[in-house]
This record gives structure tokens, C-alpha cells and sequence, in this order.
């Protein structure tokens, strides 16, 4: 007799993953596609704090300046910090409040 292999998934990890069969019966567990949800937000952000940058732990260190977070009743400051390069070459985004017509919304910095 000969058993195959089961696989167990919690209820909630089954919901987020979703199973795809190749052609020769060959079982892929594929992870989603993250959900981006956009928050606008009426009031504008305050401008940007001073902040005084510290020097870096390494060459492979940008500095990420500060920014105003939103907390879904006030925005908050979030302090700058130091991020290791993904690859020498990389170049940071910046992060930035932008507007449009439904309010300001929040967009996500990010190395390219």
C-alpha cells in the first residue's frame, strides 16, 4: 500500500495561498500578490522636521530622511533612519506625500 504525501494548511494560510497544477500533475503552492490599499487623507502634511543626519555606519549606508505618518487621526513624525544598500549601485526614491482630488496620499519609498 502506498501512501501519499498530504500537505496540512491552517485555515488562514490556506485562504492566502493560492495551488496551481502543471500539465504533468505537478503541484505549485504560489504566495499572493500583496493587497495595496491607498488611504487619502484631507488635512496636508505638516512640512518636513530638521533633522540633524548622524554619520554613517558604513559606505553602504543612505540615509532615509524623517516623514510624516498618518495614524488615521493625526500625522505622526517617523525619525529618519540609515538602510544598507541593496547593491552599490542602487539609487534611493524618496517617499513623499502627493496630492489628488480624493486628498494627500502616502507614496512608499524604495531602491532602484
Amino acid at each position: 500500500m502506498s501512501l501519499k504525501p498530504l500537505l496540512l494548511l491552517t485555515p488562514l494560510a490556506a485562504l492566502s495561498l493560492a495551488c496551481v497544477v502543471t500539465p504533468r500533475g505537478r503541484v505549485a503552492v504560489v504566495a499572493p500578490v500583496p493587497v495595496v490599499r491607498t488611504v487619502y487623507v484631507e488635512r496636508e502634511p505638516p512640512p518636513p522636521r530638521y533633522e540633524r543626519v548622524p554619520e554613517p555606519p558604513s559606505l553602504q549606508h543612505h540615509w532615509v530622511p524623517g516623514h510624516w505618518q498618518w495614524d488615521g487621526r493625526a500625522y505622526v513624525w517617523v525619525p529618519g533612519h540609515y538602510q544598507v544598500r541593496p547593491r552599490p549601485e542602487a539609487a534611493w526614491v524618496p517617499d513623499h506625500w502627493d496630492r489628488h482630488e480624493r486628498g494627500w496620499f502616502w507614496i512608499e519609498g524604495h531602491w532602484r
